[in-house]
């Protein structure tokens, strides 16, 4: 993989892999985004349904020039025209087009990437948003039809049991040993987010590695103050 960061430091989480992301009712829609035949996948869902994890690990696993922005981070230090040229990227992975769209220049510049795109052989680009392309609220007129001609997939929540999995396998890649009754506990108490789930483990790693304490539900209420 060579990513190129723009312009700001951009952390791609190491342990946001295939391997570590449960399909769950996704399974489908995972089998179709890797056989990456579009050269663009339009990925909507709540928030916490995976749609980040997933370009990460594409990102990750993707043995060509990627490149990762996400729009809503950026949006606040970045204008428009740091969409211009992503064409000569093998994968483009923009992560929450709909924070940026209901602004014309952002529609504009998108609008000009998606038809440099289909123009360019072995370019693929792949977006993410919380509703569907007929219900985004784009201010430039044709944004919209225009990301529905490439593969539209919808992401679903994971049950209970596949977040209790979810934990534990990014716990695993983590270096950290979690029960299955200690993340049914997190996911309990902490509310099933699975964004909330994800950055309280990482708190959890950060705190089990400075008091050389396992992760035990004892620790984790001490930690979390739960």
């Amino acid at each position: 993989m060579t990513l190129q960061q723009l312009p700001l430091n951009v952390q791609l989480p190491s342990t946001a892999t295939f391997a570590t992301w449960v399909a769950g009712q996704n399974a489908e829609a995972l089998a179709l985004l890797a056989k990456g035949e579009q050269p663009l996948t339009y990925l909507w869902g709540k928030a916490g349904v995976g749609k980040s994890h997933l370009l990460h690990a594409m990102c990750s696993e993707t043995r060509a020039q990627v490149i990762y922005l996400p729009l809503a981070e950026l949006k606040e230090s970045v204008d428009a025209g740091i969409l211009r040229g992503l064409e000569s990227y093998a994968l483009i992975c923009l992560d929450d087009i709909d924070a940026v769209v209901g602004e014309e220049s952002w529609g504009y510049e998108l609008f000009a990437l998606l038809n440099r795109v289909r123009d360019t052989q072995g370019a693929r680009l792949v977006v993410t948003a919380t509703t569907s392309p007929a219900q985004l609220h784009a201010a430039y007129p044709d944004v919209q039809s225009r990301l529905s001609w490439g593969l539209v997939l919808q992401l679903h929540a994971l049950s209970d049991a596949d977040k209790i999995t979810a934990l534990q396998l990014r716990a695993q890649a983590m270096g950290l040993e979690l029960r299955s009754d200690t993340a049914q506990f997190m996911v309990q108490r902490l509310g099933r987010d699975m964004v909330n789930l994800i950055a309280s483990l990482e708190r959890l790693d950060r705190a089990s590695i400075a008091a050389q304490r396992k992760l035990t539900i004892p620790f984790i209420k001490a930690v979390l103050a739960i």
